[in-house]
């Protein structure tokens, strides 16, 4: 009589697989609908958030950029203060006495930095010694700043566009 109650027990399962072997265990039991409905919540999580963590590391590039462009500001002032307030006309000068290394630009992995002194399109007139740099390419059009932004300019500083 045991084996016909448990061929009864048996018949009468779902056919719906829920995970759960013990009736005790049915309270905490995932079904495939519940683990559905999760991958469904899971991934509407994942489409808002990634493209703002997306955005957030190209400001952070972008705030590296600026960062780099006032330091090689720095090293262009430091140059001027030991050659008597001349600015070197190459780039490659502020390395190794004013610079340990050229900085890289963060959104590309390496140097695109430009530099232009003496009587330039930026410059003002009536300043001959003058220098203009700017991180050149389409490295940060993702947070929408325009192509050859950031610049720094050694009368204003950090142009921004």
């Amino acid at each position: 009589m045991d084996n016909e109650h448990d061929l009864e027990e048996e018949q009468e399962r779902p056919v719906v697989a829920d995970f759960c072997e013990e009736e005790e265990e049915k309270k905490a039991c995932l079904t495939p609908l519940t683990l559905l409905a999760l991958l469904g919540v899971g991934t509407v999580l994942g489409a808002i958030l990634v493209p703002n963590f997306i955005r957030a590391r190209a400001r952070g590039q972008l705030t590296s950029c600026k960062s780099n462009l006032k330091n090689l500001g720095t090293a262009m002032e430091m140059y001027s203060t030991d050659w008597a307030g001349k600015y070197p006309a190459e780039i490659d000068l502020l390395t190794p006495n004013y610079l340990k290394t050229l900085p890289d630009c963060p959104a590309t992995g390496r140097v695109t930095y430009k530099l232009q002194t003496g009587q330039v399109v930026y410059n003002e007139p009536g300043f001959d010694d003058y220098y203009f740099f700017q991180c050149a390419g389409e490295n940060h059009t993702s947070v929408s700043v325009p192509p050859g932004y950031p610049q720094y300019d050694g009368i204003s500083g950090l142009l921004e566009r």
